[in-house]
């Protein structure tokens, strides 16, 4: 079992490495979506932002996000998968560096992807606003979007829609 976790493991990160698409992408039939709750927030706060896929009429077994946010004003405080690739997806990379502002995430379904994946949320991140933030909107960019389906081949035009949080003093 350990062998098969590794091998997969290593077919996700080759995946991961050839398939990440820009999130300037725009067409095609499927959607990432960063949604954030509350949208406003004052120092100190927390808050959520839920990654929702929309495959369209793909199927998907493996996701990869990167996400750029401002240092300066948040930070991440956890990451969770949400139930787009099943109760028990496999990790795949996990980087938070919240110096830089910079989030790195994949998970992979374990099991047979029948097509069509239902739209549901990959991930839910949880910021949380510095006591040094200052007033203003500030946005979570995403830097890239990889989706591969079911035989693990690149989904491409992903089509990204952005959101921002509002700090308020």
């Amino acid at each position: 079992m350990k062998l098969l976790s590794k091998l997969v493991l290593a077919a996700i990160t080759l995946w991961a490495l050839l398939v990440t698409a820009s999130c300037t992408c725009v067409g095609g039939g499927a959607t990432a979506s960063l949604i954030p709750s509350p949208e406003e927030a004052k120092p100190g706060e927390q808050f959520e932002v839920q990654v929702k896929i929309e495959p369209g009429n793909q199927g998907v077994s493996a996701v990869e996000i990167h996400l750029a946010f401002d240092a300066k004003a948040m930070q991440v405080m956890d990451i969770s998968p949400g139930e787009l690739l099943g109760e028990r997806p496999l990790p795949g990379i996990l980087e938070i560096d919240n110096e830089a502002g910079i989030l790195s995430y994949s998970l992979a379904r374990i099991g047979e992807t029948t097509p069509p994946t239902s739209a549901a949320t990959f991930a839910t991140i949880t910021f949380l606003i510095l006591e040094s933030a200052k007033a203003g909107d500030y946005e979570l960019s995403c830097t890239g979007v990889g989706l591969a389906n079911e035989n693990f081949e690149d989904i491409p035009s992903i089509k990204v829609k952005r959101a921002s949080v509002k700090v308020r003093t």
